[in-house]
């Protein structure tokens, strides 16, 4: 099983819970602890821990985070974090250590075997490798989501601390990242959620946080960012990935855009063509709890939710 560290900022969208599910339900993966990353981080992590104590795993650490971006931008806020989990303002989150010293002890641990996945704003990582590159060096791989590498518009998890994002793609560390041009090709709907509501004791905590994000976007039915990334751990067998440098815009209207330039690094493996149907089955399936691999043809062509 390989160690993993989940940096989130976990609680504004469900996607971060699903892809939390994913990792604890995914065999080949030891989930070893959580960071939390921008705005109320102790918020953030009362609710990690809230779905951990769900999926029986209640011994996982969990650190809260950075709650500025590097350069004290505006933080948005949703304000509807952690509605609908019961005993939420009751737990408790140790703040004796910060999640970067956490991150880089856990790495100098693991020794060259630690991979990390990122759901958020980059702040936690960037600052981990401004305070000790060497030791982040030896991180084995950094799997995010973030970025719209074949869109003209800006993703939220860059655009929210662009230059924490450009530390991080320049840091030379091997990257996966999977941006909002392949997560908008997966989409899960009633039938979906029904599955995932029916996974033993977490089922109908995931149903009921899904259908209230569901109710808060006034939509009907929801793009699996966050848990996409997750499964590019696990199943790049189903994607197709193309070797980038990465550059992000920090100024003007186009604040927070991913730019593809021709690589000299070249460690940003980014995510180009991606299986939708079977990864959307895989990820319901993980997510459920089910062992082993869902098949390939369980569902009918999505459209993209607008």
């Amino acid at each position: 099983m390989r160690p993993v560290i989940f940096d989130t900022d976990i609680g504004s969208d469900v996607d971060d819970i699903l892809a939390l599910a994913l990792l604890v339900n995914s065999p080949e993966l030891n989930l070893i602890g959580v960071t939390t990353v921008y705005g109320d981080t102790g918020r953030r992590a009362q609710i990690t821990k809230a779905a951990l104590d769900a999926f029986k795993r209640p011994n996982t650490p969990v650190v809260p985070g950075e709650q500025k971006t590097l350069t004290e931008r505006q933080i948005f806020w949703a304000g509807h974090e952690g509605y609908g989990i019961d005993g939420l303002e009751k737990i408790e989150v140790s703040t004796s250590i910060q999640a970067v010293n956490y991150l880089l002890e856990n790495i100098a641990q693991h020794g060259n075997d630690l991979e990390i996945l990122a759901t958020g704003p980059l702040t936690n990582i960037a600052k981990a490798i401004s305070q000790d590159r060497e030791t982040f060096s030896r991180i084995k791989h950094l799997y995010l989501m973030g970025g719209a590498f074949w869109l003209d518009r800006p993703e939220h998890n860059i655009r929210c601390d662009p230059e924490a994002a450009q530390i991080v793609f320049e840091s030379g560390v091997p990257i996966t990242a999977i941006g909002l041009d392949l997560t908008l090709r997966v989409l899960l709907e009633d039938e979906d959620v029904r599955e995932i509501g029916r996974a033993d004791a977490a089922g109908p905590i995931l149903e009921d946080q899904i259908r209230r994000y569901w109710i808060y976007k006034q939509i009907k039915g929801n793009h699996p960012h966050d848990p996409l990334a997750a499964l590019a751990m696990v199943r790049p067998d189903l994607f197709v990935f193309e070797s980038w440098d990465v550059v992000v815009t920090q100024e003007g209207r186009s604040e927070g855009l991913t730019r593809l330039a021709k690589p000299k690094a070249g460690n940003v493996r980014v995510g180009f063509d991606v299986l939708a149907r079977t990864a959307e089955r895989e990820i319901v399936h993980r997510i459920a709890g089910k062992s082993g691999s869902a098949s390939s043809g369980a569902s009918p062509y999505r459209r993209q939710l607008l």
